[in-house]
């Protein structure tokens, strides 16, 4: 016997309702801090880059329905220790020569949580608001650049650093796909600077899940 077309139409449009309205409303917070330049010495506050990105992650991931991952403080420091090793070898990988740690599962046992599901996000992104737009050098030793309307070009903060790496990572299928595991429930991320890298340096930046 045929199944109710129209049943099944007003359970779909209900499952979209349902989804749209937890969409609107989820919120993102700002950690404390977030909207402060990052400074170019003396260190980068992990726990800072931490709380912002796993703000952006919880945001994508409410508006999809899925619960909000926690805090790890073993993770962040597994992750930024990532970062910092890929800052220092100036290499974009999940791979590394550190004993104990040389793959992702290996960082993920270090953090000593015990998972069935885990992965890591790695990325690349300008010291400088620079990525994905076109801009012009004004004065590169005191890194100075601008817009195409003459508008000065600022150093991220904790905040547009977590903002635009979480975009990329939700602009790519695998790494979208990490972020929106329903089976993971902690999270921790790190940041490193390269300040070898072009136009005033490169952040390297990794975040580890597991549940």
């Amino acid at each position: 016997m045929a199944g109710n077309p129209g049943r099944s139409v007003a359970f779909i449009v209900s499952a979209w309702l349902l989804l749209a309205t937890a969409a609107a409303s989820c919120t993102r917070p700002s950690p404390s801090g977030d909207l402060l330049a990052i400074p170019s010495t003396g260190g980068l506050d992990q726990r800072r880059i931490d709380a912002a990105i796993r703000a952006e992650v919880n945001y994508a991931r409410c508006r999809k329905g899925l619960a909000p991952l926690e805090a790890s403080v073993a993770m962040m420091q597994v992750a930024s220790g990532h970062a910092k090793w890929m800052a220092r070898s100036r290499q974009l990988t999940h791979a590394s020569t550190v004993a104990g740690r040389a793959s992702t599962r290996a960082r993920i046992r270090a953090t000593g949580i015990p998972f069935r599901a885990g992965s890591e996000n790695i990325g690349l992104v300008a010291r400088y608001r620079i990525d994905g737009r076109s801009f012009r050098i004004r004065d590169a030793k005191t890194c100075q650049f601008a817009d195409g309307s003459g508008q000065t070009i600022p150093a991220h903060s904790y905040a547009s650093l977590a903002s635009y790496v979480v975009e990329l990572w939700m602009n790519s299928r695998s790494h979208r796909k990490n972020i929106l595991d329903g089976r993971v429930r902690w999270m921790g991320s790190g940041a490193a600077l390269d300040p070898r890298g072009p136009h005033c340096g490169s952040y390297y930046l990794a975040q580890i899940f597991a549940g």
